[in-house]
């Protein structure tokens, strides 16, 4: 029999705030919405923060009590109603264990920004707490990418955020969750937190935790739960597509005393602010970023691998509208060969292809059609309809392995002559992280001299094993690489390199 009863909740949201319309129930249905007895089913073995707890729990012998695991892809404001019901059914689940409840987990992503609201997480756990009292423990796992509130510090009694961008340990990420609840539960451990805010504002392509500014404070920060009275060091970027007065980069540092929570988190801050111009850099736009890939596959690089090129401003996977038309308009005037886009998000093309049948060819508008910002359509393409799928695939490289993925239908379209550009085209919304996305249409990617994929850093665990170089792109979008290109109303300020900052003017403690 188990030793204690844990409930365990997901709700996760990246919300892109300039993002138009609002995300609701059918958007995490696309992507996934989990209830009861599915979690263990569906999450099981898989590499995500419901597996990591899971696989903990059952080497403990803790009892999981399932509620709700519901994720969509990043998009505008949360709807009122979809907040309501996600965080209903964890309340729900709260509330049936009342009687013999002993932790609670939540594995949420901490820029979550519902309809009328700020803060997503902050209330959600607020709500629980009121509902457990003081004496039950609560561990929030969450994205890197947060923005962290001062209610989420006050109402959590720890925080684990990933450690890695591309997130390759979000199931890492639950498994240490877990052991520090089970600690809380069994050892007396009571944890304090402390956060600092550094205000430092870093590009997309610079949060990449594997060189950089971001891999030296990622190694520090692990340097620091080195320290005795030191149990977890949190580093958030932010995501600065969200105007929210939280929306900062932060350092929540979780010890069993608030000195050395304090002491690590202000040190830590004070390090990222005093490296906050190697967090901005130089990166090419389309036109460029074209030429050069042409380059290098004339200089016969590509014998390593391709090269792979990321559509930083579209990336889905902060809210862009996934038809951005300027690096295809790119490849396709520049005329590459033996190369791949992915994805265009464009039903309307999807179905004429459909249509079509595969083995025909069609002449289509493709792209462009969601909004102003991301380009305009790319009129009267000659393509060769190559593969069409259900977009049903798992995913097989090193991040969110064995999830699963709704594309809608999905469809190979050879653009141009017969070695022109391949492109996926969708009916949803979705990150091409995982190589899988090209092989289940047909496309061997080691095989392509070129491929684009509208992703910011998380395509490089899966992708950059097998290129001969990666070019991060300098796109338009709702994801701009560059927090300048933004206007923003609510969040903290003065914020580098937004304004002009003299030095003595952070840290300012009292």
């Amino acid at each position: 029999m188990a030793d204690e009863t844990v409930v365990l909740g997901g709700f996760s949201h990246e919300t892109n705030t300039f993002a138009k319309g609002t995300t609701g129930r059918p958007l995490f249905q696309e992507r996934r919405e989990y209830f009861g007895d599915e979690i263990p089913e569906k999450m099981r073995g898989t590499n995500t923060c419901e597996g990591g707890v899971m696989d903990v729990a059952e080497d403990e012998g803790v009892d999981l009590h399932y509620t709700v695991s519901a994720s969509a892809t990043p998009s505008g404001v949360v709807a009122a109603d979809a907040y309501d019901f996600y965080t209903g059914k964890i309340l729900e689940g709260v509330e049936a264990k009342s009687d013999d409840l002993d932790g609670v987990a939540l594995c949420l992503h901490g820029a979550m920004v519902p309809e009328g609201m700020t803060d997503g997480e902050g209330p959600l756990v607020r709500k629980v707490r009121e509902r457990v009292g003081p004496d039950v423990p609560i561990a929030v796992t969450l994205d890197l990418h947060g923005n962290i509130s001062d209610e989420l510090v006050e109402q959590a009694d720890t925080l684990i955020a990933y450690e890695e961008y591309p997130h390759t340990d979000t199931g890492d990420t639950g498994r240490r969750a877990m052991r520090v609840l089970t600690r809380m539960m069994r050892d007396g451990l009571e944890p304090a937190m402390h956060i600092e805010r550094p205000p430092v504002l870093a590009m997309g392509p610079k949060q990449n935790t594997r060189e950089g500014p971001m891999a030296e404070v990622m190694d520090t920060a692990r340097e620091y739960e080195e320290r005795d009275d030191v149990v977890k060091v949190n580093v958030f970027p932010a995501f600065h597509q969200a105007d929210v007065p939280s929306m900062n980069f932060s350092v929540p540092v979780v010890a069993t005393n608030e000195d050395a929570a304090r002491e690590a988190s202000r040190e830590l801050a004070a390090h990222i602010w005093e490296r906050r111009e190697d967090f901005i850099g130089d990166y090419p736009e389309p036109p460029e970023a074209v030429s050069r890939a042409k380059e290098i596959v004339a200089d016969g690089a590509t014998e390593d691998g391709p090269v792979v090129m990321a559509d930083v401003g579209d990336n889905p996977g902060g809210g862009g509208a996934a038809d951005g038309t300027t690096v295809l308009r790119e490849m396709l005037d520049q005329e590459l060969t033996n190369a791949g886009f992915a994805i265009m998000r464009d039903p309307d093309v999807v179905e004429q292809c459909v249509e079509a049948g595969v083995g025909e060819r069609v002449t289509v508008d493709v792209g462009g059609k969601t909004d102003d910002m991301h380009g305009d359509p790319i009129e009267g393409v000659d393509g060769y309809v190559k593969a069409i799928t259900d977009g049903e695939f798992e995913n097989t490289g090193p991040m969110g392995t064995g999830s699963e993925n709704h594309l809608g239908r999905a469809v190979h379209l050879q653009c141009g002559h017969e070695d022109g550009v391949s492109v996926i085209l969708t009916e949803n919304r979705m990150q091409p992280l995982d190589a899988e996305i090209w092989r289940h249409v047909g496309i061997q990617p080691e095989r392509l001299d070129t491929l684009v994929v509208k992703s910011t850093n998380h395509f490089r665990a899966d992708y950059e094993p097998m290129s001969c170089e990666v070019i991060p792109i300098n796109s338009i979008g709702l994801v701009s690489m560059d927090p300048r290109n933004f206007d923003f109303d609510h969040i903290p300020r003065p914020q580098f390199p937004l304004d002009e900052m003299a030095a003595e003017e952070y840290p300012d403690w009292e």
